[in-house]
């Protein structure tokens, strides 16, 4: 668990470790607020009114917008970012580092898919606990998980989540993605620019494909986290059957379509001993999505 061993023996020096009376024992749902609009699912492990002091958790949004996990904390001063980490069962599911919101409340974004199977167990769980930690800061508590199931069940009916399916919709899907990283990973709203997605019959079978150029896409002032000094990343979703399959999704400086496939300029490990790279890559067109061929001439405008 993140910097949680080195504190550890601060624990012990801690004031204030016994639960109080008015600590929650289930989860309940948030109704949303007039003004804020937020709704969601919360409990609050440890609760002193009267001392000013309380650990809170949980799961909302404004309907319609990312779900998010957040906590709040008093009765210390605010730190800049806060660590929680829980456990379930006697497994840790999650340790997670949530950013400062500004209004003494901190949060992590949980819209995409790699968050369920933990959310799943906070529902279905028969026990739990709950580590917050800074540098200086730690306490450890229960975690009750009564009511946890409906309570979330509430927050998550009302939050967007990342759900789409490539194979039906590349283009929602990608979008989806990358509004769910944004969102994850740095707090902040995607930003899609032009040329995120082209639709074109690009291997000729009379029916439209998918190019997503990820390189076009950033989480708000921060810069592409899909670019890097090799390139941008490229995915291409060809129609097959009733949907689409990915055929290709890589690394490029760029792209071109041509009769039997599309080139690609990819990094120096695509290339031949002898070339110092980048260099283009032939991927042809199967029944199946894209097979990569080999080096192959850079085709002109």
């Amino acid at each position: 668990m993140r910097r949680i061993a080195g504190v550890m023996s601060i624990l012990a020096l801690l004031a204030g470790t016994t639960a109080g009376l008015a600590d929650s024992d289930r989860w309940t749902v948030i109704p949303e607020n007039e003004i804020t609009g937020v709704t969601g699912a919360s409990i609050c492990p440890y609760e002193n009114p009267e001392g000013g002091r309380h650990n809170c958790i949980s799961f909302e949004c404004t309907p319609g917008e990312p779900l998010l996990f957040t906590a709040s904390v008093a009765g210390f001063d605010q730190p800049g970012d806060l660590g929680v980490a829980i456990t379930v069962d006697g497994e840790e599911i999650w340790d997670l580092r949530l950013m400062a919101t500004g209004d003494g409340r901190y949060a992590k974004g949980m819209s995409g898919p790699q968050w369920s199977e933990g959310i799943e167990a906070m529902q279905t769980g028969l026990r739990g606990s709950v580590v917050f930690f800074t540098d200086e800061y730690l306490w450890r508590d229960h975690l009750p998980l009564a009511g946890s199931g409906d309570a979330i069940d509430h927050a998550l009916s009302a939050c967007w989540l990342s759900r789409q399916d490539a194979s039906a919709d590349p283009e929602a899907a990608a979008r989806a993605e990358v509004t769910a990283y944004c969102r994850d990973g740095h707090n902040r709203a995607a930003v899609v620019n032009e040329g995120f997605a082209r639709r074109e019959d690009f291997d000729g079978d009379g029916r439209d494909d998918w190019l997503i150029n990820y390189g076009t896409a950033n989480c708000g002032p921060i810069g592409s986290a899909w670019c890097g000094w090799a390139g941008c990343e490229v995915a291409v979703h060809l129609a097959r059957g009733e949907g689409f399959v990915e055929g290709f999704r890589g690394i490029a400086e760029g792209f071109r379509a041509v009769e039997e496939g599309m080139v690609f300029r990819r990094h120096g490990s695509e290339c031949p001993a002898d070339r110092a790279g980048p260099c283009a890559v032939l991927y042809r067109f199967t029944d199946d999505g894209m097979t990569r061929d080999g080096p192959a001439p850079w085709p002109p405008e």
